[in-house]
């Protein structure tokens, strides 16, 4: 007697919602990732753009193979890429191992890139830890928990907006008319830049982010890196001296007027750094989680339906989404003495490749880990990173996700994948995402004036 599926849930060891081709790729890559023996030759199809899309297969079998990886393939230089779980979170949480300047090295293409490796150093990312710490304290006023809850409501009337805008039509690119411009609207909104700007920031976000990459760097990436580079370092200049002409009570002039314990002020290039972290940080990874979230949701209707009946379970369901598919792909850390990783020693000055992916997928502590499960708890996912470099925008992202899912859910019932196109994976790496998710739906009218 087979099993019975509980409350619209596939027996345990079945991943269902898939479609036929579906399965047939991801069997195929299943095939050819066992095949495969060496591990540099594993990390090359990890670091391959043209497979965003067939991802796991790769993690799993590195994994399986050197879960600690010495190799200069990553980055053109000594470097140890780590896949297992406890690696990852012993790595995140040790207290001598950080992200400082030293990982922009994986970064560095020589004088035809510069522009770009300086703007990291000055980020939250990248900074010494004594300059972390204090830029880090004054930024991480804006994203406290009740700062967050504040804005709630304004985020819900955001996401109602923008289903308002496509609901007529029944149909729209879930990417670029609504993952995308949600978290830009709200980021924007914090920081002080003037809504008619957002599209400024549309191929700069995208350049920018392909152009922090490990692997496949070619001479149109970094210049279009570059360009990116100097329009928001230009942006940013202007808008804080705007602001410090007529300051307003927003982000951008809390951080202007901040001052530390010693007196001391944020200089014009922390200033800038920290503006651009926060909007690439603060509108990129949620714009991929709640893509490649709700392209997993509708690729496994039985889940869908499960959280269309049980909307309460909505939060629980964003932990699972994190997890299974999660944008922040890759971390870096360095310590300044060697330490030790599991059974491994890492040398000081030896950059972690922390593929974090990888680590939520680990089946030593996910169950399953290749299925989707919106009920999984508990859910330790490594996706906003933890120690002294936790994503400061975590809650913030947290909410823009739950709001977003059930209003999506809630207004949109009929919400299916487009039958005449398909999604597309971007071609990075360390912020995985769609490039295009085409939904059509039954059109919905537009809320009450």
């Amino acid at each position: 007697m087979s099993a019975r599926p509980r409350d619209g849930f596939a027996p345990r060891g079945v991943v269902p919602g898939f479609e036929p081709a579906l399965r047939e790729d991801h069997a195929r890559d299943v095939a050819i990732a066992a095949d495969l023996h060496d591990p540099e030759d594993v990390l090359a199809c990890i670091l391959d753009p043209k497979r965003r899309g067939t991802l796991y297969p790769y993690l799993h079998r590195l994994r399986t193979l050197a879960p600690i990886l010495r190799t200069e393939q990553a980055t053109g230089r000594p470097a140890r890429v780590v896949t297992s779980h406890a690696a990852v979170r012993e790595a995140l949480r040790h207290p001598d191992v950080r992200s400082d300047e030293r990982g922009t090295a994986a970064f560095d293409v020589g004088p035809k890139g510069t522009a770009f490796v300086e703007m990291q150093k000055n980020t939250l990312l990248f900074l010494p830890p004594a300059k972390h710490d204090r830029v880090r304290t004054l930024i991480s006023r804006a994203f406290t928990p009740r700062s967050v809850e504040l804005r709630e409501d304004r985020i819900s009337r955001v996401i109602d907006d923008l289903i308002d805008e496509v609901g007529t039509a029944g149909r729209m690119d879930l990417v670029h008319d609504f993952a995308f411009r949600l978290p830009m609207v709200v980021i924007c909104e914090m920081l002080g830049v003037p809504a008619e700007d957002l599209p400024t920031f549309y191929d700069w976000a995208i350049a920018s982010s392909r152009r922090g990459e490990i692997g496949g760097i070619t001479d149109e990436i970094v210049r279009a890196g570059e360009e990116a580079t100097h329009g928001y370092t230009r942006y940013f200049l202007d808008l804080i001296e705007d602001h410090r002409r007529r300051p307003r009570f927003d982000l951008m002039s809390a951080l202007i007027d901040a001052r530390n314990e010693d007196g001391s002020r944020l200089s014009d290039e922390e200033l800038v750094g920290s503006c651009y972290i926060l909007l690439q940080a603060g509108h990129g990874t949620t714009q991929d989680l709640l893509g490649m979230g709700m392209l997993a949701l509708l690729r496994h209707p039985e889940q869908l339906e499960h959280l269309r009946r049980h909307p309460e379970k909505i939060p629980t369901a964003v932990e699972e989404l994190l997890r299974y598919d999660t944008s922040v792909q890759v971390s870096q850390r360095v310590a300044d003495e060697p330490f030790r990783l599991g059974d491994t020693t890492i040398g000081g000055d030896e950059v972690c490749i922390l593929l974090n992916g990888a680590a939520n997928r680990d089946p030593a502590v996910f169950s399953e880990p290749d299925r989707l499960d919106v009920t999984r708890q508990p859910n330790p996912h490594v996706s906003f990173g933890l120690g002294r470099h936790t994503c400061l925008g975590a809650s913030l992202a947290r909410m823009e996700l739950r709001c977003a899912i059930d209003a999506l859910l809630r207004r949109l019932p009929t919400l299916r994948l487009d039958d005449e196109a398909k999604p597309a994976h971007r071609d990075s790496l360390f912020l995985r995402g769609l490039a295009t998710l085409p939904v059509r739906f039954e059109p919905v009218a537009a809320r009450s004036a």
